[in-house]
């Protein structure tokens, strides 16, 4: 897999940073986009990838919801929060950053799903996923445990599927944590 520029850039950190792609990453990249060819885990991967659209995020409010505890109540607004949050973050730094999709710059590499936006870093998906997460496990501590597995192949999915760099992914995993033990931090007493 070779990197070609298809985009111009105005230079400083964003050109730096689209031209460092580290050949580690490079490599994780070309092995995992190379699994593109088994159709059951293309399929198992865009299912991955939807449920971080938002729609996992609201099925678990509407348990937490019908377990009708107070406790889980201010859960969902910690949650809510956080990724209100989250997504305020993950655009201001995305247009900040400006980093292109992998599929915008590797020539050889497909991208299987539209992207929701322009640029790849950091991921948006694995952002509110982890933020989520991070809620969880200071106001749910039962349920964070269940859910991470969700939110690392949310992760992956994103980078299958050729819509981010894994370090999309990994800086996104961290800065959603940081929000979502913050934010769940600000709602210990309540819950």
């Amino acid at each position: 897999m070779s990197v070609s520029r298809k985009i111009p850039f105005a230079g400083g950190v964003v050109d730096y940073y689209c031209q460092h792609i580290t050949p580690f990453e490079a490599q994780v990249m070309k092995r995992f986009c190379g699994l593109q060819r088994f159709c059951w885990l293309t399929v198992f991967f865009k299912i991955m990838s939807r449920l971080g659209d938002g729609s996992l995020w609201g099925a678990l409010a509407l348990v937490l919801l019908a377990m009708d505890a107070q406790a889980y109540k201010w859960a969902i607004a910690a949650m809510a929060l956080a990724i209100a949050l989250t997504v305020v973050i993950f655009k201001a730094v995305k247009n900040l950053v400006g980093r292109p999709r992998p599929f915008e710059t590797w020539d050889s590499l497909a991208c299987i799903m539209l992207p929701p936006d322009r640029f790849s870093f950091p991921s948006g998906h694995t952002m509110t996923a982890f933020s989520v997460i991070g809620v969880l496990y200071v106001l749910v501590p039962g349920a964070w445990f269940l859910l991470l597995p969700v939110a690392v192949l949310i992760g992956l999915s994103r980078v299958y599927l050729g819509l981010h760099y894994p370090t999309d992914v990994l800086i996104g995993a961290l800065l959603g944590s940081a929000i979502g033990l913050l934010v769940g931090g600000q709602f210990i007493g309540l819950a």
